[in-house]
């Protein structure tokens, strides 16, 4: 195995990631993520929609396999469908959640690993739909470049 210097790793991600790009990161309360009962943390699917003026931090949407049952319906409208068929690297379909921008530092996305990319299309779809959501503040979306 080689080894890379965490520095390295961090100008590497920095330089190739971009918008669309899909993640595995480990997300917990300081990402947006309210772990599972007795989990601190949860492994999720993190899709790159912008980032902050330094780079330093990424904003974006996460995937789930399914919307809470329990959410109202004005706020589960706000889950995006996609297809396992045209992203490899679902195992089935799932739901973008746009109701809200999350968060992950270029730290935690270089040590994440990079599994797809959402096509241009779908991505003006969830930015149009993030966008239009009414839980999320214009200022998180203009640091991240969704709004001007």
């Amino acid at each position: 195995m080689i080894y890379i210097p965490d520095d390295t790793l961090e100008r590497l991600t920095a330089k190739t990631a971009s918008i669309g790009d899909v993640f595995v990161v480990n997300m917990d309360q300081s990402n947006g993520i309210i772990p599972k009962e007795t989990d601190s943390s949860r492994n999720k699917f993190f899709v790159v929609l912008g980032f902050d003026d330094d780079g330093n931090v990424y904003g974006g949407v996460i995937v789930n396999s399914r919307i809470n049952p329990n959410l109202p319906q004005r706020i589960a409208d706000f889950h995006m469908p996609i297809k396992c068929k045209k992203y490899s690297f679902l195992k089935y379909d799932s739901f973008v959640d746009c109701l809200m921008l999350k968060t992950a530092s270029l730290e935690k996305l270089a040590k994440s690993k990079l599994v797809g990319k959402i096509d241009g299309e779908d991505i003006d779809l969830i930015v149009g739909t993030v966008i239009s959501s009414p839980k999320e503040k214009r200022i998180r979306l203009k640091r991240f470049g969704l709004v001007k």
